[in-house]
């Protein structure tokens, strides 16, 4: 049984403070060229697809939703995991680099093992420049303590739990995210390109 969680009191007594305007703030700025604008508007008259997937307990989440991928083809997308439990996830946060051009990277990974109550994750569906497809995830989570977990989820290390999870995507055609370097951030990013 998963714990309800509470706001603990130092961080209410942070936000009663960033409330009443005691707070300072430093703003952050990348190490590359400013790219304007940052918005790319890429749109289709093509069809989505909306697709309902569900991963049953002890299977790979990555692998179940590379097996449903396969027989649509080399489409992108976006969607959500709706929510579920997980019996292991693996997941990174970002870090201060030690050295070299970005300011922060990758953490290792960090491995939850037992029950895991997903909250809510963020799938998006694109391809690298060989089209080998990625699927790049977000989300946070509750470990079987209660304590709180989040950052960039590893669906392939990730596997369900309890009664599965269920991911719900849109597939798009004539739309593919594509993982590109990005200048500004020195990061690569997974941008929208239209496709002919």
């Amino acid at each position: 049984m998963h714990q309800t969680l509470s706001v603990p009191d130092a961080l209410a007594s942070r936000a009663r403070r960033l409330d009443e305007g005691d707070f300072s703030t430093q703003p952050f700025v990348h190490p590359g060229q400013v790219t304007s604008p940052r918005l790319v508007d890429v749109t289709s008259g093509q069809i989505t697809e909306e697709l309902r997937v569900a991963v049953p307990p002890g299977a790979n989440v990555g692998r179940a939703l590379h097996r449903v991928l396969d027989d649509l083809g080399p489409r992108a997308g976006c969607g959500r995991i709706v929510g579920g439990i997980c019996q292991r996830i693996q997941y990174h946060v970002m870090i201060r680099a030690a050295a070299g051009v970005k300011p922060y990277v990758y953490g290792s990974p960090i491995v939850v093992d037992g029950q895991s109550m997903l909250i809510s994750a963020a799938i998006t569906v694109g391809h690298k420049d060989d089209g080998a497809r990625i699927l790049h995830c977000h989300g946070g989570f509750t470990d079987e303590n209660g304590k709180a977990h989040g950052g960039h989820i590893i669906l392939d290390e990730t596997v369900a739990g309890g009664d599965g999870l269920v991911v719900r995507l849109c597939l798009f055609d004539g739309v593919d995210f594509v993982v590109t370097p990005d200048t500004e951030t020195t990061f690569d990013l997974l941008k929208p390109v239209t496709k002919l």
